[in-house]
């Protein structure tokens, strides 16, 4: 069975597993500061998914305020599965824990953004009731 909870600081080394997993190598020590950050910022979330105590998924969100909007939006800012539990259920679980938190705080959407090489999670997204929308824009700053 899974469980999902907000994640505790004791999270973090399992955390920065999925982080590697999903192309973001991250130390638990990188972990513990955004964990820490995210506590700073109301309606920034991280939810961790347990299946036999142990740490098998983790779903970031991070809200918005749109100066064209009444209501503020939420972002999953990452979703990782460990290999042994993808299509197992964890990664919906995650995403129903997600899109829970983003009513409860108000938002009008839930928004996600997906390398285009990952088609088994567009699959997913797209399965879940989301729309794919194009032409997002990003520019690095240094």
């Amino acid at each position: 069975m899974t469980r999902v909870r907000r994640a505790a600081e004791a999270d973090a080394a399992a955390i920065a597993e999925l982080m590697g997993q999903l192309g973001y190598p991250s130390s638990e020590a990188q972990v513990l500061a955004r964990l820490a950050r995210f506590a700073r910022f109301p309606g920034a979330e991280v939810f961790v998914a347990e299946r036999d105590g142990v740490v098998v998924g983790v779903v970031g969100l991070s809200q918005t305020q749109l100066l064209a909007q009444d209501s503020p939006s939420s972002r999953i800012t990452a979703l990782a599965v460990t290999p042994d539990a993808r299509r197992a259920g964890v990664a919906t679980a995650l995403l129903s824990a997600a899109e829970e938190e983003a009513r409860g705080q108000g938002c009008f959407r839930l928004e996600v953004t997906s390398r285009t090489e990952r088609r088994d999670a567009h699959a997913f997204y797209l399965s879940r009731g989301f729309e794919e929308r194009r032409h997002r824009f990003a520019k690095e700053l240094e």
